[in-house]
């Protein structure tokens, strides 16, 4: 009886190992260039597309209110100036005595009335604009150089998360081997394989799937958050390079 029960128990383990076979996720296990000048060339082009995201782009339209404010500051001396013309009927006759009384009722009248204190903002309207421009000049080259060292740090992180990844497998197939054989043994009947041992086996190998699982999360994670900072996939990376 007990050994029936302990068949029972080998069945219902290897129907549970049925279901956590090894498999090799190739959304995961992007294979990355293998030469140093592709690689380069992989992380020129990620840097690349993440200047273009659209957290970038702000500058673009930035830059042109600064262009429309600095047009308003440098035109702002046009505002002084006035200009008017009179109609009468001397004008409008247009007869040799209008032209004897344009002197008392000129055509046209032109006048500049500049108020004292302008003549200091309005320049110093148009250097402010001008240093604004610089400003946000200095911002974009800032924040370009943060997000290159941001991305080529999430590459780093999405290769190292790989590798570790990777170089795991072979310990979950080995702790899958060793239960396998373990559970042949004692299905068989080697007294050498207990059910101790049996278990030990089992409990080996979830450990390794439970390893397997959280590198897998820590891969997949990397992978989004280098895809979200280039705005594509990985895979639409390297097919344009």
């Amino acid at each position: 009886m007990k050994r029936i029960s302990l068949v029972v128990l080998a069945l219902f383990l290897g129907l549970a190992t049925q279901a956590q076979v090894v498999k090799r996720d190739t959304s995961v296990l992007l294979k990355l260039p293998p030469d140093i000048s592709t690689v380069a060339r992989f992380k020129a082009k990620l840097v690349e597309l993440a200047l273009q995201h659209p957290n970038m782009k702000q500058y673009a339209v930035k830059k042109q209110i600064n262009k429309y404010e600095t047009n308003i500051a440098g035109s702002a001396w046009l505002n002084h100036f006035s200009a008017a013309g009179n109609l009468n009927e001397f004008t409008i006759k247009g007869s040799s005595g209008a032209n004897q009384n344009n002197a008392f009722f000129p055509r046209y009248n032109f006048g500049v009335m500049v108020p004292i204190g302008n003549l200091i903002k309005i320049p110093n309207d148009v250097k402010r604009v001008r240093a604004e421009k610089k400003l946000l000049e200095t911002a974009q080259e800032s924040d370009a150089l943060s997000v290159k060292a941001q991305v080529l740090e999430l590459y780093e992180e999405y290769a190292a998360n790989k590798q570790l990844f990777e170089l795991h497998l072979p310990l979950v197939e080995d702790a899958l081997l060793n239960y396998t054989q373990m559970e042949e043994k004692f299905r068989a009947g080697d007294e050498t394989v207990s059910i101790e041992l049996y278990k030990e086996s089992y409990r080996s190998y979830n450990g390794e799937m439970a390893k397997k699982i959280l590198l897998e999360k820590e891969l997949r994670q990397s992978k989004l958050k280098l895809e979200e900072m280039v705005g594509t996939t990985l895979e639409q990376v390297l097919l344009q390079i």
